[in-house]
């Protein structure tokens, strides 16, 4: 997948985030923008379903976002298992410090699946990543549900 230009935007705005507010500020500003933004991307979404269903439509959804190769994502008793495989900023270099799933633009990605979650289903979810397999090119990661 070619690197689209608006994605390096984003990487160097959540590098700059972190640079001037810490971690802590750039990741709660970040997480808000992408709760903010699920409401842009998708604004005739249905309300109320169910958590199988809500995963099979967030995960096409994001997977077409145009960010990632793809998206998988199913419930598991309370919870949701998420894997991304293929994102672009994963691929983009070192453009901030933190680890993967530590950096700022990450929490743009939790904040986008925790609102989407929550305006499918109902229920709110806080997401965190479980690891990173290098090898696969795979984030796992987790929406605990609150």
């Amino acid at each position: 997948m070619p690197t689209d230009p608006r994605n390096v935007i984003i990487a160097r705005i959540s590098a700059g985030l972190t640079d001037m507010l810490g971690a802590v500020g750039a990741h709660a500003t970040m997480r808000d923008s992408g709760r903010t933004t699920s409401d842009f991307l998708w604004t005739d979404w249905p309300s109320n379903i169910g958590a199988e269903e809500a995963c099979d439509l967030l995960a096409e959804s994001l997977s077409r976002v145009g960010l990632f190769s793809s998206v998988s994502m199913k419930p598991e008793g309370e919870n949701i298992l998420i894997e991304v495989k293929g994102c672009e900023f994963a691929h983009l270099g070192n453009f901030e410090a933190a680890d993967i799933g530590k950096r700022s633009v990450c929490f743009f990605g939790y904040g986008l699946i925790e609102r989407s979650l929550d305006r499918l289903t109902g229920r709110r979810f806080r997401v965190q990543l479980l690891q990173r397999d290098e090898d696969a090119d795979t984030c796992f990661e987790i929406a605990k549900a609150q």
